[in-house]
């Protein structure tokens, strides 16, 4: 497995931390989603309001930050 992560990072030209935060995301996004489509509709609609706006604040940064460092 580790093997298959390095061949990735350097075929996709990206850096340790980039890959961490894309796997940590993508499970994130998988879990979140398995929580919404299988809970009962109470607890999905729960689980939507709490994560929503940390979610919008989190691609705000990463836009804001991805744009400041374009500028630079």
């Amino acid at each position: 497995m580790k093997q298959i992560l390095a061949l990735y990072q350097y075929a996709a030209g990206l850096n340790k931390r980039t890959l961490a935060l894309g796997i940590i995301g993508s499970v994130v996004a998988l879990g979140l989603a398995a929580t919404i489509v299988w809970a009962p509709t109470e607890q999905a609609t729960l689980v939507v309001s709490v994560v929503s706006p940390v979610i919008a604040a989190v691609v705000a940064a990463v836009i804001l930050d991805w744009w400041n460092r374009r500028r630079v």
